[in-house]
């Protein structure tokens, strides 16, 4: 039983939603939002559980509010005098659904028929139907005041054919005695909330990414005011006969038969006397389920001592002695009765008026009685002898009269052991039928109970074939990991061997001196026997030239400085000409002493006659003029026949470079002596 209601958040009356509810449900307050919940009735359910609570509304909730998701709102006069409890049984629930009500949309009068009509069904042991229930039931919506046509109020039912009294027959100081239900736990949640697929605007099962239905949260029946009901129109909710089954048909026949023998009652004035009509007849009127009383049982054994007692004249008895009881006690014991006439009759004294009967023997086996039917007054019957029944007990002696009495006693006696025997085995019979009773009450029940753990099998059963399907899929997605893994653990084993290969040659190249140089071969150990550039880079190198080459040249610009210098100490004479950028300059005339070793080179130059062009060793020169070796190579061409010159070049693209151009004019060298 599942109800197409989405989970609602709680929200207040005020407003366009609840316009279309009568003002009275629509503006009462709840008595116990203002008292704190005092003379609250809290046994709703069935002991020993507690699964379930009564909460207080807020003042601004209303009977018609939505209040949290799985509360509902509930009179109390329902649990505190109709009996009910919760959960609610399948019955209730079904009808609830069937007119798509929440409880308190409906009268309490009428909570009393669904109830009462469920236990006479169970006593009569039959199942209760909604369509035998609905045929015997008729809607009957009540009619604000006001804009009538736009205003609901409360749903009652009633009946087709009367076969139950009225709970109550002015039912008062309900209305603002209500408060909500929780469910506290998943046992009593589940009793009106189940999972079921969600749908669209046009019904159709919504669809996950995954393929499988998307599931949500319905409730088994409204738990809030709901419109829909009202926009039908009543006669769509009632059963025609035709629509019954031949089952439902008899056992709405056999209701109506069994309320049918209940003993009329007598009308009674208010000191407990019958009423008599003109004849003095007592009036009567036809008996029915009394409801209050039946909605009182708490228990299957006071259910069926009740049913008992409206069935049967036992309750005629006892309520023919009690208002006896009453009589006697209103006279205070005074003895006074009127005695019948001088001379009347039995048939007189029954015209004359009722004759008053003691019943204290007639109430022992009134229990023993069967369901009486229904009938008509009572009549008369003659309990006389025959004219030659009479003439032969005349002609009859004492002693002859004395033995046919003794026969008469004994017939007597035996016929009453035989009604004995007979009641006896009529009880027993009566006790099996209550017991066969009880187990098609019982039988009934497990029938229902099993077709609603069926119904959650099924359910069960369609979640177990998506799991399955679902786990087959995970099935061969984990085969294809698995794989994969396998794959995986195959490449980090290789991987971790690499590695370790990988960290051996670090540690190897880490251990050696220079472990980024290679080894020197031949040419290198030449040019660098002591392996003072082994470890260099190609890069450190070049820094190395570089840093080399600026050294070598400010010692040879030293080195020409001082020759110059020493030249100039040595040749007073001599003029310093610098011509260009170049640093160059003409020595004219340089008379001095010079070293023996530069003599004998000038006068090998003097006596060849010819220039000198090829390069000679400046060595000589700048050893006598205490010039380092070194900067001896950079010098060339520094000297020919007719002069020298010396020039001196300055840093050209980042290499330094010294030239010396050999250029004496007019430097004329004197003969040694």
């Amino acid at each position: 039983m599942a109800e197409e209601q989405t989970p609602t958040s709680t929200s207040n009356v005020d407003g366009d939603e609840y316009d279309w509810v009568a003002d009275e449900p629509r503006t009462t307050v709840s008595r116990f939002s203002l008292n704190g919940g005092d003379e609250m009735f809290k046994t709703i359910q069935r002991p020993p559980t507690d699964d379930w609570k009564a909460c207080i509304p807020n003042t601004n909730r209303r009977i018609c509010s939505k209040f949290q998701w799985g509360s509902f709102p509930m009179y109390q006069i329902a649990f505190e005098h109709m009996g009910y409890r919760l959960p609610f049984s399948d019955f209730e629930v079904a009808v609830f659904r069937y007119l798509h009500l929440t409880p308190s949309q409906l009268h309490p009068n009428s909570l009393a028929f669904i109830r009462a009509f469920e236990m006479t069904a169970a006593y009569l042991g039959f199942l209760p139907t909604i369509p035998l229930f609905f045929h015997a039931f008729h809607l009957q919506r009540s009619k604000p005041k006001g804009n009538a046509a736009n205003k609901f109020g409360w749903v009652s039912l009633k009946q087709s054919v009367k076969l139950f009294e009225m709970f109550l027959e002015s039912v008062r100081g309900f209305k603002d005695s209500y408060f909500f239900i929780k469910p506290l736990n998943s046992v009593s949640w589940q009793s009106i909330i189940y999972r079921g697929p969600a749908k669209d605007a046009t019904g159709a099962p919504l669809i996950g990414p995954d393929g499988r239905p998307i599931l949500e949260d319905y409730s088994r029946f409204p738990l809030s005011w709901r419109k829909s009901h009202y926009l039908k129109p009543a006669s769509d909710f009632v059963y025609s006969t035709e629509e019954l089954t031949v089952e439902e048909l008899s056992n709405y026949e056999q209701m109506k038969v069994f309320v049918g023998s209940f003993p009329c009652k007598t009308y009674e004035d208010e000191e407990g006397n019958a009423v008599l009509d003109e004849s003095g007849v007592p009036l009567t009127k036809k008996s029915f389920i009394d409801t209050r009383r039946l909605l009182a049982c708490k228990s299957a054994a006071e259910m069926e001592a009740c049913f008992r007692e409206m069935s049967s004249i036992a309750a005629k008895l006892r309520k023919s002695k009690a208002a006896k009881e009453k009589r006697q006690a209103a006279v205070l014991g005074s003895s006074s009765t009127a005695a019948p006439s001088p001379g009347g009759s039995d048939m007189d004294n029954a015209r004359g008026g009722p004759v008053v009967v003691d019943l204290d023997d007639t109430v022992i086996n009134a229990d023993l009685q069967s369901r009486p039917a229904k009938s008509g007054s009572c009549q008369e019957v003659p309990c006389a002898l025959s004219d030659a029944e009479q003439a032969i007990m005349n002609d009859m002696g004492p002693e002859a009269v004395k033995n046919e009495l003794t026969d008469a006693m004994v017939a007597a006696f035996k016929l009453m052991e035989i009604s004995s025997f007979l009641n006896g085995r009529e009880c027993k019979y009566l006790e099996e039928r209550d017991a066969a009773r009880e187990e098609a009450v019982l039988a009934n029940q497990q029938l229902e109970q099993a077709k609603v753990n069926h119904a959650a099998y099924k359910e069960k059963y369609t979640l177990q074939a998506g799991l399955v399907t679902k786990l087959a899929e995970k099935e061969t997605e984990a085969a294809r990991l698995v794989g994969e893994k396998a794959e995986l653990e195959g490449r980090i084993k290789d991987l971790t061997t690499e590695r370790d290969t990988l960290a051996g040659k670090v540690k190897d190249l880490e251990s050696r001196p220079c472990s980024s140089g290679t080894a020197p071969d031949a040419d290198e150990l030449v040019i660098d026997p002591n392996g003072e550039y082994k470890g260099f880079t190609r890069a450190a190198l070049v820094s190395r030239i570089f840093e080399l080459e600026g050294k070598e040249l400010d010692v040879a610009k030293s080195s020409f400085d001082n020759a110059v210098a020493q030249l100039m100490v040595l040749n007073p004479g001599v003029e310093l000409c610098s011509s260009n950028n170049h640093g160059c300059f003409l020595m004219s005339l340089i008379v001095s002493t010079v070293p023996e070793q530069f003599m004998e080179l000038l006068e090998c130059l003097a006596s060849s006659q010819t220039r000198v062009e090829e390069d000679f060793s400046f060595e000589n020169l700048l050893a006598a003029l205490n010039v380092p070796s070194r900067a001896a190579r950079s010098a060339g061409h520094v000297l020919s026949n007719d002069g020298a010159r010396m020039e001196y070049s300055p840093v050209e693209r980042g290499r330094q470079h010294l030239g010396l151009m050999s250029s004496f004019k007019d430097f004329k060298i004197p003969a040694r002596t």
